[in-house]
């Protein structure tokens, strides 16, 4: 940012957040966003019998209900985010378009848990409960600030749900090898990366195969929505696969397994001087620069007019 204003360079490799304000106030700087090839979500342990309510789909989409992404969106990633809506990214050939997405309501959310047994049992009584077990749980986060903002946004309502959720911050190595990699946790905000991987395949994250020792951290055990993405991997043919992937985001968004929160987007930003810029969905940070051959530099010409002599 510095280098720019002192004019040794004509661009700025990414617009964090912590220069996106006074960014946007360079009256030269021209502004290219696209989406990351990441998904910030929320996963559950499926198989802790200690609390069986993660088992219940419809518990899973009143926690999605309640809670309220765009504000988080808007006053926690500035922004820098866009409402997810699946774990298959929107702009993607595997897309389904053909579900509706799940908006922030609270009553809504509130209605929910009740049809599905979890009252409040006294007029003290703050968490919810079904047969003498809380509806409460511990969330674990990526031990840095942003996260930090992002889980006491989620507790904070989750608590207007009255549903319990205590928070732990834990170092990012930890998380995924230790309580991810062993299954020891409740529910765990992550933000799942797939960097340089352009086949929108979500085999690794969601198949039965991959929930002992793989990716499957929540050990989601659905046989035909695993069939369904077994079967897409092998065959070559375009429009089988597109069917494949279809039907898997059906039964996904059917049962909620995970929470999908939003995809995070990048932003670049290159003096106006510079024409013919163009940027569209990153498979890595790098592909900002895919068009660059593309790249002109407007020149001012002056003004035509009579053309002053010297000594006149």
């Amino acid at each position: 940012m510095q280098a720019y204003r002192d004019g040794a360079v004509q661009g700025i490799s990414e617009i964090t957040g912590d220069i996106l304000k006074p960014a946007l106030a360079e009256q030269n700087l021209a502004f290219y966003t696209g989406r990351k090839p990441e998904l910030g979500m929320i996963i559950f342990n499926l198989k802790n019998t200690e609390k069986p309510f993660f088992q219940n789909a419809t518990i899973r989409k009143a926690l999605l209900q309640g809670l309220n992404r765009q504000w988080m969106i808007d006053h926690i990633l500035n922004g820098q985010a866009i409402l997810a809506s699946g774990p298959i990214f929107p702009d993607s050939w595997a897309f389904y378009s053909g579900l509706k997405p799940i908006d922030f309501d609270a009553d809504a959310a509130k209605t929910k848990l009740k049809n599905a047994g979890y009252v409040l049992s006294g007029e003290k009584d703050t968490i919810r409960k079904k047969d003498k077990v809380d509806l409460s749980f511990k969330l674990i986060y990526p031990d840095d600030d942003q996260h930090r903002q992002l889980a006491e946004a989620i507790q904070k309502d989750w608590a207007n749900l009255n549903v319990g959720v205590e928070l732990e911050a834990v170092p990012y190595d930890q998380l995924v090898n230790e309580r991810l990699g062993q299954r020891d946790f409740d529910a765990a905000l992550v933000d799942l990366n797939l960097a340089r991987t352009p086949d929108p395949d979500p085999y690794p994250f969601w198949d039965q195969a991959q929930s002992t020792g793989g990716q499957n951290y929540s050990q989601w055990d659905n046989r035909v929505a695993s069939e369904y993405l077994e079967q897409a991997r092998i065959t070559i043919d375009m429009g089988e696969r597109t069917n494949f992937y279809r039907n898997f985001q059906v039964i996904f968004d059917d049962e909620m397994p995970a929470l999908a929160l939003f995809y995070p987007v990048y932003t670049y930003a290159v003096d106006k001087q510079v024409q013919g810029v163009r940027m569209g969905p990153l498979i890595d940070r790098s592909d900002r620069m895919a068009t660059i051959q593309d790249w002109f530099l407007a020149i001012k010409r002056p003004t035509p007019g009579i053309t002053q002599t010297p000594g006149e």
